[in-house]
């Protein structure tokens, strides 16, 4: 899988986590694409065979080593 579809299927995630969000119409169980399904019901069986997180499985090591190099760098600032 792509770190961009593993970004993705991530941030759903943690969209999820968060707090209450107008729910997928087809699963219910991640945040809506303006009212659309969500990128798991998306690309789930599609573009990907399935989610590492939600079969319990670990985030790819080239995912979590730039996740890191992005989370590590201090925001940039807006002249």
């Amino acid at each position: 899988m792509c770190v961009t579809c593993e970004h993705m299927l991530y941030e759903e995630h943690r969209s999820a986590e968060a707090g209450p969000f107008d729910p997928c119409p087809e699963c219910k169980k991640f945040p809506s694409n303006d009212g659309k399904e969500c990128y798991h019901c998306f690309s789930i069986g599609n573009t990907i065979d399935e989610c590492p997180e939600c079969q319990g499985q670990p985030w790819s090591e080239e995912f979590l080593v730039i996740k890191e190099e992005i989370e590590s760098q201090p925001p940039g600032t807006i002249h």
